[in-house]
């Protein structure tokens, strides 16, 4: 199976992220940690929630941010953990290799 982002492809990207960011792939900046793939602060991951609801608020309880390659650990957040990361841009395709 190829990769949706091959090695040394440009990306077309779309911000903000408007509506749910449920299921969707999305470059993420992340603040205090780093992507454990690559050791940076910037990564492109599909990304899952959890909530919890509280009368007419809601609040993260767990973020997953999930790599496409299944050899490789998901970056998870929980509780005020959330606040670590910035959602940028949501994925929109891949424009091929550079050359």
């Amino acid at each position: 199976m190829e990769p949706a982002i091959p090695e040394g492809a440009y990306c077309l990207f779309r911000s903000p992220v408007e509506g749910t960011r449920q299921g969707r792939t999305v470059l993420v900046q992340l603040r205090e940690i780093t992507d454990p793939e690559t050791s940076q602060r910037y990564t492109v991951k599909r990304y899952e929630s959890e909530k919890a609801t509280d009368g007419d608020s809601w609040r993260h309880t767990r973020i997953t941010l999930k790599p496409a390659n299944p050899a490789f650990d998901p970056i998870v957040l929980s509780g005020a953990d959330d606040q670590q990361l910035q959602v940028i841009a949501e994925f929109i395709e891949s424009l091929g290799a550079a050359n």
